[in-house]
């Protein structure tokens, strides 16, 4: 006689609750970030220009990764979220190097989730409470903090609303600029005062319009000689008359501390013109920062 076995029903209610909760925990919630901002003291800061390539989101503690802007980012969580934004910089210009700035403070804020509903964030920064600002110069007031090298043309000012640089609610009277004639070959410039080591980050900050690739680097002196390190390269960014501003964040840190013999250093621009037609190089708001 075939017996019939019967299986309570129950025994089969918690693999179905646990696939419906899988389903359910696969279903995502979405932030999207499409811009963000800065916020500064112009007095003491100098510009709120910047140049956030991208964040890096962590939600309720967990980190999600980096994004490049703009950003949809899914998130298996849903109810009320802390989420964390903080600031992506390209190190020295580099796409492949994209840290989180240090000097710029995290956005958080709380976000009630919801499955499938996108919801949009614009996040703002500002600078850190240890940020110290070791050289500011925005070429509005008297003088210029570079000096030439040798017999190097050096930085003058200009008003030229065609050439200057312009960020909303600032006042951006001048930018610097050195225009290379046909006859000129090349120009070197450092800062006019020197920076004391320090052991921490240290970042130059520059907003830049140039015609031709240019280096930074920095001078340190020892045993009475200046010796040059040279830390990256700039490309350019058009041709005369086709050319945009941009702004980059240079790492001074590494060669700043690479050396045990350094106390003290200057920072430098400089480029070798390529071609021999004019050049033309415009810099505006360039900071030293240290934490």
């Amino acid at each position: 006689m075939k017996k019939t076995y019967r299986i309570p029903l129950l025994f089969f209610c918690p693999l179905f609750l646990l696939a419906a909760c899988d389903k359910n925990m696969s279903v995502p919630s979405y932030l999207y970030v499409d811009s963000v901002s800065l916020s500064t003291d112009y007095s003491t800061q100098g510009t709120a220009s910047a140049n956030v390539t991208d964040v890096w989101v962590t939600v309720n503690g967990k980190n999600l990764g980096v994004y490049e802007l703009p950003a949809t980012i899914p998130v298996l969580a849903s109810g009320n979220a802390k989420v964390q934004l903080q600031a992506g910089i390209k190190k020295n210009g580099v796409s492949t190097l994209r840290p989180v700035y240090p000097f710029y403070t995290s956005h958080i804020t709380y976000v009630d989730l919801e499955r499938k509903r996108c919801d949009t964030l614009r996040p703002a920064f500002a600078y850190t409470p240890t940020t110290t600002f070791l050289f500011k110069e925005d070429f509005e007031d008297a003088g210029i903090m570079f000096s030439s090298v040798d017999s190097s043309i050096g930085i003058q000012k200009t008003d030229d609303k065609k050439l200057r640089f312009s960020y909303p609610k600032e006042p951006n009277r001048y930018s610097g600029c050195i225009a290379l004639r046909p006859e000129d070959t090349y120009f070197e410039v450092t800062t006019n005062t020197s920076m004391k080591k320090q052991q921490t980050y240290t970042f130059l900050e520059m907003n830049y319009n140039i015609t031709e690739n240019m280096e930074i680097g920095i001078y340190y002196h020892y045993n009475g000689r200046a010796i040059q390190t040279p830390i990256c390269g700039i490309y350019r960014t058009g041709s005369m008359g086709n050319s945009q501003w941009k702004k980059i964040y240079v790492n001074l840190t590494e060669a700043v501390n690479a050396n045990m013999y350094v106390t003290k250093y200057e920072v430098y621009l400089k480029a070798v013109k390529s071609v021999s037609d004019s050049a033309l190089f415009l810099f505006d708001n360039i900071k030293i920062v240290n934490m």
